[in-house]
């Protein structure tokens, strides 16, 4: 489940990134069967789901989300935290913004409110 805390106090729970209010960001959290991120202070956040998409062969599912990533970017860094819902590992890494998702940009980005030391909590 996404959590979005706002500037002004407004807390989202659930529903989609494109769908939230477009105001600043205080954190965003992302909650899922055990796992917890949590990250604060950036400059601006993103949130991407990955889906795969069978096109033919014994499965019957047709597509099935693969992993989530969450973002938050600051003086042109990325911050990338991503959960792997195959095999429930969790990897974190920085970028150059631009280069965020699989070496590609990503469009979604949402306004923060940057603080000198972002913080992220990952349990």
């Amino acid at each position: 489940m996404l959590i979005v805390k706002f500037s002004d106090g407004e807390l989202v729970q659930g529903g989609g990134w494109n769908s939230l209010p477009n105001k600043p960001i205080k954190k965003v959290a992302m909650v899922i069967e055990d796992k917890k991120i949590i990250m604060q202070d950036y400059e601006s956040y993103n949130h991407l789901q990955e889906h795969v998409y069978i096109a033919s062969g014994p499965s019957d599912k047709g597509d099935f989300l693969r992993a989530i990533y969450l973002m938050g970017s600051k003086e042109n860094k990325v911050h990338i935290i991503k959960i792997n819902l195959m095999n429930g590992e969790v990897t974190e890494e920085k970028r150059e913004m631009g280069e965020e998702y699989n070496g590609r940009p990503s469009t979604g980005w949402k306004k923060g409110i940057p603080d000198l030391n972002p913080q992220y909590y990952i349990g």
